[in-house]
């Protein structure tokens, strides 16, 4: 993920005093029961490529213990993103994954499309942008094979916080669908301790079926202790969470 470093010149909360606030808010809501996306675990803030330029983001994650089918799983999704102007970036993604003992396979592939009705600018606090997005994968991955999603993106930053928030509605591109058209709506707060540096909670929160549905899964949560930083010319966001019982370490 492309985090954008903004100067901090209004901290008021000692380091200690944030950290302690998070890790109360992590471990409060913590039990949630249900996984984000597993190919990608991220709440999209205002980051984008930049105009004819292409960009790499590699989603990573990893299962330390949890539950039989996914104990020690390792999941890897290489983005591949391009700005083809200033209101337009369109990227692609292939999962896959790897489970204890086997080789690695692919889960199929995502195409997406962002829009934004103008870059982030100093003049104004909030941003926002519309994902559009479309996939083609495993049945073991995704019951219906085909899927879609449309997500809107806020985002609202004023130094040293950034919050930002994702809308998701998802479903699938049959007529006749095996699963139920599902929302989710994901959160991130974080705070800017130092240029280049944030840690901070993101929460994803599975709302279920939009239409009642009791074959389909119920709403839950689950979440994050995060933090972004920059290593020479790379961005890092790496987390820990705890989902549906086991212990998740993304990037």
């Amino acid at each position: 993920m492309n985090i954008l470093s903004r100067k901090n010149k209004n901290s008021f909360l000692p380091i200690r005093s944030v950290a302690l606030v998070c890790a109360f808010i992590f471990t409060g809501f913590s039990s949630g029961g249900v996984s984000a996306a597993p190919e990608e675990v991220q709440v999209y803030l205002d980051d984008f490529a930049d105009v004819g330029k292409y960009g790499l983001d590699l989603h990573t994650n990893y299962v330390p213990s949890g539950q039989q089918s996914t104990n020690h799983q390792f999941r890897v999704t290489p983005e591949f993103s391009y700005g083809v102007n200033t209101n337009w970036e369109v990227a692609a993604y292939w999962l896959t994954v790897k489970d204890p003992g086997g080789s690695p396979q692919t889960d199929g592939m995502k195409l997406r499309t962002r829009w934004r009705p103008k870059a982030p600018s100093a003049d104004s606090l909030f941003y926002w942008a519309v994902n559009f997005e479309a996939g083609q994968l495993s049945k073991r991955f995704y019951q219906d094979q085909s899927s879609g999603e449309i997500k809107l993106i806020g985002v609202w930053k004023t130094d040293p916080w950034t919050l930002g928030c994702n809308l998701n509605f998802d479903r699938a591109l049959k007529s006749h669908p095996v699963q139920a058209a599902t929302s989710e709506f994901d959160t991130k707060i974080a705070y800017q301790l130092r240029e280049g540096l944030q840690i901070g909670i993101e929460n994803y929160s599975f709302l279920g079926a939009i239409h009642d549905d009791p074959n389909q899964p119920q709403s839950s949560h689950a979440n994050y202790l995060a933090a972004d930083f920059n290593l020479g010319k790379w961005d890092f966001n790496a987390g820990i969470g705890h989902v549906s019982g086991q212990w998740v370490v993304e990037r």
